[in-house]
Order: structure tokens, then sequence, then C-alpha cells
């Protein structure tokens, strides 16, 4: 008997030491098999495992791993014992990388190229496809290599002609000859050996599938069992599955059909009860159900040939799939099991070796870390620019997840979308989103366009406010917003503007080149910039000239907005005689972000252009109004939290000596009225009939008594006070008699 291959007991890792060290997870991934024990490239001997799923598609399963897991390192590096077997046609030095892409242009290319390369190594550690001669011959060669390196320099001389023989033998072999006499039949040693039958290649698609083609069983004698067939469909995998539950019984259909293969399984208790058994014994029978399952795919004909009908599918779907692409991989997928009352594809889809059921996906290995990597990976790609196609797909490739499902799996990973041939990342916060769209767009756009391209509902003015205070975002004129990464000159205001120049030009600047510089580069009149050189801020230093104001009583001149308090949106007098600007409360405020402020109330409690900031001391802490381009406040989270404030309330400020003051105004109950809803916008929260909210508004918002409804609507449209104004417009048209 020849003795057994000098590897049989070698494990995955003792060829792969890098095995040992990698992300469990992501080896999962990659390697499980329904058919294998867990975590099996750890110990378990790479014969048993080709005994099992074959070689074939063992090489497959490493190949994916070599591509995904290290496709920049040389293959003598992963797999080390390759620089020492000398394996014909595979380059140590050469990376994987270099191995796939050398292969073809396709990822199925690169994955046989790589399968055929571990395939080979795998032949030659278990002496496949060599000769007795050559085996034995390479045994002499060793051991006359051994016998020289260690024969003493005073050996005797009969010694060293001996070994000078075997020297000579040993050129014989690599000749062709054989210098160690061997049976002249091999049936003279190991007994008759049956012919071999050469096994198809696995199908690469169903399409490409001929049911009329078979695959030859390969017998091994009477006591082996047969090794189970290379992965590929079956012609008929619906009739195979119903003669296995054929004879199963009652129980074991129902447990299957509404527990096993089902989105919404049945209840242990229920079906307990339904068969007066325990809740145990019901869990006893279904890891029954499975256990009979798993000893046929391995023990029976159809079974094995099932079972490569799911490596088969689990190949095609590749790392992630959708239970919809099951059904349509086979026409039998979308037929029943009768004697079950589920789709065979439902059956598959649960039984697919490695697979985990998300959903409506079907995940290989740990489905939670690959999402986490794969969120990772492609939010580096495109979290600030979006990603060309061709490029996302090459990343998903790198996981195993086909281009035909990457648009749908990135959007179920969270917040990335495809548009016009890209994949961007459609952000949490409405500020990513803009930031999504002018990557998207490339060129700067004006706020209206941005909010067209959203799409989500929120307001504009919301937005607005909201791209004002994000760094990200630079203002390159009037209306015109870009990415601050494009670079370019901001537009800071007018008033800004102006103080630029002047400084630009020494201190001192001529109006009219003041007003010729800004309104050639922007989108501002040369009067408006002649109108506000005339105000606070600026000082006249001889006739047509001017300078920034910074002598006493110059610069200390309280400012004057355009609109005063009275004038300005979502400000509104209590009846403490105090002025409150009400604000709605966003996650963005929660967390932190500072927002901006109406110029009219900002100048009200103390504010004023390039001015230092005014501190603002709270119950919770402090903050305060800075007034650069625009009047910000900075992040008052502390207070919001302290009144118990959440998002989409409304909560209304007031600043009094120093002393900024919070009330929250929680969400109204269902069933407000127009009127209701209009007066309470301004801190009335009393119910009102549509005459007395006309008063009631009109008294908030500065105006004087006795004001009629279209009065107070067309000062509520000046001040831009647009949410009040469709409410009360609303109550009063309701209130008017149909006759």
């Amino acid at each position: 008997m020849t003795s057994a291959a000098p590897y049989a007991s070698t494990s995955l890792a003792d060829l792969l030491p890098a095995l040992r060290y990698a992300d469990p997870h992501l080896l999962a991934a990659r390697l499980e098999d329904v058919r294998l024990p867990l975590g099996w490239w750890h110990a378990t001997p790479l014969m048993e495992i080709e005994r099992v799923i074959g070689a074939e598609a063992l090489s497959h399963k490493v190949a994916q791993t070599f591509r995904s897991l290290w496709p920049h390192a040389e293959l003598g590096d992963v797999i080390p014992v390759l620089r020492l077997l000398d394996t014909p046609g595979v380059e140590p030095g050469r990376t994987v990388a270099q191995v796939a892409r050398e292969a073809g242009p396709g990822v199925v290319d690169g994955d046989r190229a790589l399968a055929s390369a571990f395939g080979s190594i795998l032949d030659r550690l278990h002496q496949r496809g060599v000769s007795r001669e050559e085996s034995e011959g390479a045994r002499v060669r060793d051991a006359v290599s051994v016998i020289a390196r260690w024969l003493p320099a005073d050996a005797p001389a009969e010694v060293r002609a001996a070994l000078a023989v075997l020297q000579g033998l040993e050129v014989n072999v690599e000749d062709g000859s054989s210098p160690v006499p061997v049976p002249e039949s091999v049936e003279d040693e190991v007994g008759e050996q049956p012919q071999g039958v050469e096994l198809p290649a696995p199908r690469e698609a169903f399409e490409n599938h001929d049911p009329a083609v078979e695959v030859e069983e390969l017998h091994v004698g009477d006591d082996a069992p047969a090794p189970p067939p290379a992965p590929g469909p079956m012609a008929e995998p619906l009739a195979a599955f119903t003669r296995l539950v054929g004879g199963w019984d009652e129980r074991a259909l129902v447990i299957a059909g509404q527990r096993m293969f089902t989105d919404e399984p049945a209840k242990l208790q229920d079906l307990g009860e339904r068969f007066s058994v325990s809740r145990e014994r019901v869990r006893q029978l279904e890891r029954a159900v499975a256990d009979s399952l798993t000893q046929w795919m391995v023990a029976d004909e159809d079974g094995r040939a099932f079972a490569g009908h799911l490596a088969a599918v689990a190949e095609r779907l590749g790392t992630v799939g959708q239970v919809a692409e099951v059904h349509a991989l086979h026409p039998d997928h979308a037929r029943t099991v009768e004697a079950m009352g589920v789709p065979l594809g439902d059956i598959v889809a649960r039984l697919l070796p490695g697979g985990t059921l998300v959903g409506t996906w079907i995940v290989q290995g740990d489905a939670a870390a690959l999402r986490a990597v794969m969120q990772e990976d492609l939010l580096a790609a495109c979290g600030d620019t979006p990603l060309a196609w061709d490029d996302a797909v090459a990343l998903g490739l790198r996981y195993g997840v086909r281009g035909e499902v990457l648009a749908d799996w990135a959007a179920d990973l969270g917040r990335f979308q495809v548009r016009d041939g890209r994949l961007l990342y459609w952000g949490r916060s409405l500020n990513d989103r803009a930031a999504a769209v002018l990557g998207l767009h490339g060129t700067p756009m004006s706020m209206e366009d941005i909010h067209e391209q959203l799409a989500d509902g929120t307001a504009i003015n919301s937005m607005r406010n909201q791209i004002w205070t994000d760094e990200r975002f630079i203002r390159l004129d009037r209306n015109l917003y870009g990415l601050r990464a494009w670079g370019g000159e901001e537009y800071l205001g007018i008033r800004e503007m102006i103080a630029r120049e002047i400084t630009n030009a020494g201190g001192e600047a001529e109006v009219n080149a003041i007003a010729e510089a800004i309104s050639s580069r922007f989108d501002v009149s040369a009067a408006s910039v002649r109108t506000n050189l005339g105000g606070p801020g600026f000082a006249r230093t001889r006739r047509g000239w001017v300078r920034v104001a910074d002598q006493a009583g110059e610069q200390d001149a309280p400012y004057v907005p355009r609109n005063d308090v009275a004038g300005t949106r979502r400000c509104f007098v209590g009846a403490d005689r105090r002025w409150w600007y009400r604000m709605e409360v966003t996650g963005d405020h929660l967390r932190g972000s500072g927002f901006p402020v109406p110029a009219g109330w900002a100048a009200h409690i103390g504010g004023a252009p390039h001015r230092e900031p005014v501190p603002l001391g709270h119950e919770a802490g402090e903050t305060s109004l800075t007034w650069r381009a625009q009047p910000t406040f900075g992040s008052v989270k502390p207070l919001l939290e302290h009144i118990g404030a959440t998002a989409g309330e409304q909560v209304f400020f007031n600043v009094a000596e120093g002393h900024l003051r919070a009330l929250r105004l929680p969400a109204p109950a269902d069933g407000l009225s127009p009127e209701g809803g209009a007066a309470r916008l301004t801190g009335w929260t009393a119910p009102v009939t549509p005459a007395e909210a006309v008063e009631v508004i009109a008294r908030r918002i500065g105006m004087e008594p006795g004001q009629d409804g279209d009065a107070l609507l067309e000062r509520l449209a000046e001040r831009g006070d647009k949410d009040i104004a469709e409410l009360l417009e609303q109550a009063l048209s309701e209130a008017v008699p149909a006759f």
C-alpha cells in the first residue's frame, strides 16, 4: 500500500497563516459553508473539506478570500509553502491582484485564475496528478540531498562511491527514467482501480445551464461514499426536494412550512398546542428536521445534488443577493412545495451555505460586520465627492457585491443614492444632502436650485439657515453657494465686502471705485453699495472718499438695521413688553450647532456688524452673539436640554441685561384650529376666534389696536411671517358667511 499523502492532516490555516490573525467576521463571510464545521479553516484537514464540498469549490472560496482581503500581497507571502513547492505555473512573487488582473477583465476570470493556482497547490501537496514513479523519484532526490549535505569529509571511499551512484540515479530521474523498481501493474499492489471520469467545470450562471447535461457519478469503491458533485444547478430541484419531504410526517411538514421557511414563523407555544406537546418538544422536532436536511445533503444522492444546487445559487449571488433573485434563478424556485405550502425559492434562500436572511437580503457570513465595513468604505469613497459608478462597482466587488444589486444594497446600508451615474452619500442631515447635491452638480447653485434638488419637504428658509452656519459651504454671491473646498472669493454681505475693499486699498478708498469693484464681481447694484456706504460703520475722509469708522463715537454708534425688531419675522412682543424671537428646534440645535438670527432682533439685543461678540449668560451656562457675514448665535444645547425642548417644538428667546431666557412651547394637540395655530406661533396658547386671533397677532407684532384682517395679512407678508399668514388667511376665509 502507498503511504498517506504527506499533508493529509493539513488545515487551511496551516497553508495560510494570515487566517489566524484576520478578522473572523470577514473570514466567515467568505469561507463558512452549511455543510462544514464552524471555523473549519483552523483545524479541519483539507482532504476532509475536499471530500465534502469538492476541491474546486474549496479553491473558489479561497480565491475570493485572497482577492477581497489581501489583493496587494504576494502569493508567496499569503501561502509561504508556495516558495518551497516549486509549483509549475504559479509565481510566488506575483501579487494576488496581478494574477487576477492578468487572467482577464472580469472578476470571474480573476477568481478562476486564483482558484486554479490554489488548486495546483493542493494537487502538489496531496500528490494528485503525480505518477508513482515521480513520487518515488522525488523521495529519492530528497534522500540523496540529505546524504550529500551531511556526509562527513572523512567518509570512506566506498561510501563516497555509493553516493556517486545514487547521484547518478537522481540524474536519471530528472531525465524521466525511474531508479526504483515498481510492479509492472499498479493492480499488483493496490488492487483494481476504477476508471476516472472527468467532471465538467462548474457553470458560471444559470442562464447557460443545459438540463440535458448530467454529471456522471464517480464511484470509489463499495465502502467509500461518493464525493459531492461539483456545484451546479439541478434540472429538477423541486422534484428532488418533494421526494425528501414525501417521507416526513405532518408535524415535520408543519414545523418546516410554518416556522423554518417563512418570514413570520409560528410560535413554539402555538405549535405545541396544535400537536399537544410542550414547547421544548417542538424545539426538538425543529432541530430534528434541520438535522435530517443536513444528513440528506451529505449522504443521499438527491441531497448531494441539491447541495451542489445550493452552492451554485450562492456562487451566483455572491456576498449579497435578494430573495427575489433566488426565485428568478430557476423555474422550479417559483413553484410551491405542495406538502409544505412554501415556494421552493424561499426554502433555497434559507438553506444557502453560509447565508443569513436579513429582510429581503441574503448575506454571506456576518451581516452586521459586512454592513459596518462597507458603510465605512463607501462613506470614505463618496462622503465628500460623488463616486463614479464604475468605481463604486469595483469597490463593491471587493466584498463580493455584484454591480446589479449594489445600488439597492447601498441604499439599504443607509443614505446612499445613485444619481446621474454616480454614487453619493445622501447624509442624515439636511446639510449632508445639500453638500451631496452640490458635489453632484459640480458648480455653484442658487438656494432655490439646491432646495429643488433636495425635494424632501424641508422649508427653504430652514435650509438656508442651516447652510449659512455650516463651514462646508461658501457663499459666492448674494444667492450663489458652493463647497468651500472648491475655493473662490467669499461673499460676506455688502457692508463686509465694502470693509474688505477699503482694507485692501490701504484703509481709504474712493466711493465710485468701491461701488464699481463690488458690483462688477457680485450680483449687487452700485446704488446699493453707495447706500450702505452712507450708513453707520463708515466715515467720510474727503470728498468722495471713505474709510471704516474706528474713532470714538463713530464705531460705537448704534447699528440701525434695514428692518427694526417690529418689522422682523418671528419676533413678537410679550405681555412684559419685551421682544421675543421664536425658533423651531432641530436636531442640529440639539447637537450643539450654532444658528443665524434675524438682523432686526440681533440689533435690538445689542449686536452689530464687526463688533465684539455679545456675551449672553443663561440658566445652563453661556453663549454669545457673533456678527460677521450675518448675526449668529452660538450653541444653546445646554439651555434647550435644561428646558426639555425636543426637535419640532417652538422655543422663544429673550435677552435682558445680558441674560438669555428661553420658553418652550410644546407641540400642540391634534385638532388645533387655523386661528389657534396662527396665534400659537406668536406665543398665545389660549383658545381664540378668528376675530380674536387678528387682535392678538396684531398686538404681538407691534401694530396699533383695531386692525382688520387684510391689513394684518399685509403686515405679516412684509415681515416674512408666511406660516402665520397662511393659517390666519385660512381661518378668515372659513369665517366668511356663505351668503
